[in-house]
């Protein structure tokens, strides 16, 4: 009898026996582990003892004690440096802070990680091979490490409505950052969807700028915490409509202007005027990459394996909200990364590292290149820009960005870099819309980070999103070749 059919035969006696669920982790707990012997690594180049990949609270949570513990520690960042965290307003349920910035959290964190030794690689896992150890990561630079261990802290995304008009006009007034968005619409009204607590931060962070803010509830009632309820009344600009989903974006075709409105309660549907549709309705944990090696359950985020925060794969751990959908709070993904991070440790010492061990290694540890950046020229008018566009031989690109824009700040110094990489056949500069709105109003900017292109005095590409190093040289290459 082959060995398929026999496997075939286990899995349906299983089922039969113990139920889904119940041969399900039964099948993992089964399913075979990769040999780890130590005296491998020895001979394996680009070889890093813990790999994090994230840079939220739990993966830098994690990075302090795997360093603290004398450990060759590296994290991966990806393509949202800081996590989460960085797209919020003020934070007040932070241990020892009584109130303080999402982004001066995670930077003080990341600062403290990098004291203890830690390096952060601006770079975004792309394929990981866990059946061999070392595991195996490739980045999207392609770079490949190999990893003795690894905590996977890769947490959360944004889910979208799918709704018509809603991928037209993303970054054209929807969006999922207000910290980021917010002073586009000044004086202006828009909705913030959802019921929870970020939802309410978002019309808290809108209403500084808006004129009228509306929380449109699916149900007769928020979930968010009361504590964040009670908030609302501090902002007489901030109304709640319950019962109340958004059925499609309007726009003239550059950007947001209204959405339908389905009231379910009376059976209406209306058009409200807005200039801005923020999104606040859940996220999605970022586990797909994981799926083909590690057990997930039903919710999509990463199986822990009793108390701990092990996977069903030996040496394979996880933190934060990838591991999480009930708590999902910055506090419990820092706890859960300092837990991951004591678990590699034991996990490592139990297979033989020493400080011996990690001194043979050295040598084959993998070696960060300093990535060179261009300087690019700040712009503070329009006429500034429109002179260096009439007078360019070639493509002309201008990234509009602002400090307090998480996702613009975090793309800045690949800009910078891709700007060095095709220095001699692309003009790049950037303008600052917290200093320099009328020039953003002038090229009808509505979000940022955002990314124009020019050739030949005549616009050429827009482009919305954040984007990696990789994605922004393959952005300028094909923009070449058209051009």
């Amino acid at each position: 009898m082959s060995q398929n059919k026999i496997i075939k035969i286990v899995v349906v006696m299983a089922i039969v026996l113990l139920g889904a669920s119940g041969a399900s982790a039964l099948i993992w707990h089964w399913r075979s582990q990769p040999t780890i012997d130590m005296r491998k690594a020895l001979e394996t180049n680009d070889i890093v003892p813990l790999i994090i990949v994230g840079s939220g609270p739990a993966a830098l949570s994690a990075g302090l004690y795997g360093a603290r513990a004398k450990i060759k520690t590296v994290v991966i960042a990806g393509n949202e440096r800081g996590g989460a965290l960085t797209k919020t307003s003020y934070i007040e349920n932070w241990p020892g802070r009584t109130k303080i910035l999402g982004t001066d959290l995670m930077n003080d964190l990341q600062e403290q990680v990098q004291q203890f030794g830690v390096e952060i690689i601006n770079d975004s896992v792309v394929k990981v091979d866990f059946n061999v150890w070392p595991f195996e990561l490739t980045t999207e630079n392609g770079k490949t490490l190999r990893a003795l261990t690894v905590i996977i802290a890769t947490g959360s995304t944004p889910r979208t409505l799918g709704i018509p008009g809603e991928k037209e006009y993303w970054g054209k007034g929807v969006t999922t950052c207000a910290v980021c968005d917010a002073p586009f619409h000044k004086d202006k009204e828009v909705i913030v969807i959802g019921g929870g607590d970020s939802a309410i931060e978002e019309a808290v962070q809108l209403a500084s700028y808006a004129k009228k803010v509306t929380i449109l509830v699916r149900g007769a009632s928020m979930r968010a915490a009361a504590s964040m309820q009670d908030r609302l009344h501090e902002y007489p600009s901030i109304e709640v409509k319950f019962n109340s989903q958004v059925r499609s974006v309007i726009g003239d075709g550059s950007q947001v202007t209204g959405a339908e409105v389905f009231d379910s309660k009376s059976d209406t549907l209306s058009t409200m005027p807005v200039s801005g549709v923020f999104l606040a309705i859940g996220h999605d944990p970022n586990s797909k990459l994981f799926k083909k090696f590690l057990k997930i359950d039903a919710e999509g985020t990463i199986a822990m394996s009793d108390r701990t925060q092990a996977t069903s794969l030996k040496g394979i751990f996880a933190a934060g909200d990838v591991t999480d959908h009930r708590y999902r709070q910055a506090g419990v993904a820092a706890g859960d990364g300092i837990k991951a991070a004591l678990d590699a440790v034991a996990f490592l010492q139990e297979h033989g590292f020493s400080t011996n061990i990690a001194a043979q290694l050295e040598k084959r540890y993998v070696s960060g290149v300093p990535e060179e950046r261009a300087e690019i020229p700040l712009m503070k008018t329009v006429a500034e820009i429109k002179d260096i566009i009439d007078a360019a031989q070639g493509l002309v690109v201008i990234d509009f960005y602002a400090p307090h824009c998480p996702s613009c700040m975090r793309m800045l110094p690949a800009v910078e870099a891709v700007a060095h990489q095709f220095a001699d056949q692309v003009a790049f500069l950037k303008v600052d819309t917290s200093i320099s709105p009328e020039i953003a109003q002038e090229y009808h900017v509505p979000t940022i980070p955002c990314m124009l292109v020019f050739n030949e005095k005549q616009l050429v590409a827009r482009y919305n999103q954040s984007m990696s190093r990789k994605q922004l040289e393959e952005f300028i290459l094909k923009l070449l070749k058209d051009s």
